[in-house]
């Protein structure tokens, strides 16, 4: 709790009375906060997906070749 008060109390220091400098200088170490945060999220799901069980992926490549089974006989030309 004693940390989220400190949180709170910098985050209004930085929307009320913190100079354009130190604004500029929070936003970037926002930016890469968020990005490495999307990248570590990124890493977590793809890992859970590979442990998801191996017939998930052989319905998606059957998806996957039914599209283009169903895509080569649109395209076949009518007699």
């Amino acid at each position: 709790m004693f940390y989220f008060i400190i949180a709170v109390l910098i985050v209004l220091y930085y929307f009320f009375m913190a100079p354009d400098s130190i604004k500029n200088t929070l936003n970037m170490i926002g930016l890469v906060a968020i990005t490495a945060l999307l990248l570590v999220l990124s890493v977590m799901s793809i890992v859970k997906i590979m442990q998801s069980p191996p017939e998930i992926f052989v319905a998606l490549a059957m998806i996957i070749l039914a599209y283009f089974a169903l895509k080569d006989v649109i395209k076949m030309p009518k007699k």
